[in-house]
């Protein structure tokens, strides 16, 4: 695997992690984790409002 695609793949998974904690987190209406995956989210460079159209944070 090149460079390249591992780097792809990488952040891939980032973003998939983060999905799947945001909407569990979501579903458990657990605004304090929301608004650290976002941080998480922001320190990493991900939007994730762009990943999955919705506002993270405490809505």
């Amino acid at each position: 695997m090149s460079k390249a695609s591992t780097s792809t793949a990488r952040e891939q998974a980032l973003r998939d992690s983060l999905l799947v904690r945001f909407a569990a987190a979501a579903a458990a209406g657990n605004i304090d984790t929301k608004t650290a995956l976002n941080h998480e989210a922001t320190y990493l460079g991900i939007q994730l409002n762009k990943i999955n159209g919705s506002t993270p944070g405490t809505h």
